[in-house]
């Protein structure tokens, strides 16, 4: 069984767990956000980004990577607090 391609990019913004730098990854069906460090990764389906962070005004396209890498993170931090307890 072949794997799949994906890019990996690693990122300044920090794992809320460990402090190592994340990695964004990308294949064709999900782009994910994780820790390499400490397996964390969460991940968001290419066809809900471009549902909700992608805006088509002028003939042109525009990602919002900001709100996009935020909803990531927010997830990895959130799934985190819930599972250690911590308020």
């Amino acid at each position: 069984m072949e794997s799949e391609e994906s890019s990996k990019m690693e990122l300044s913004l920090k794992c809320p767990i460990c402090g190592s730098n994340l990695q964004l990854i990308e294949n064709s069906t999900y782009v994910m956000l994780g820790c390499p460090k400490c397996k964390r990764y969460t991940r968001m389906t290419k066809k809900h980004i471009f549902k909700t962070y992608i805006e088509y005004e002028n003939n042109s396209v525009h990602l919002k990577w900001t709100e996009l890498i935020k909803e990531l993170y927010t997830r990895i931090a959130t799934k985190y607090y819930l599972e250690s307890g911590t308020p």
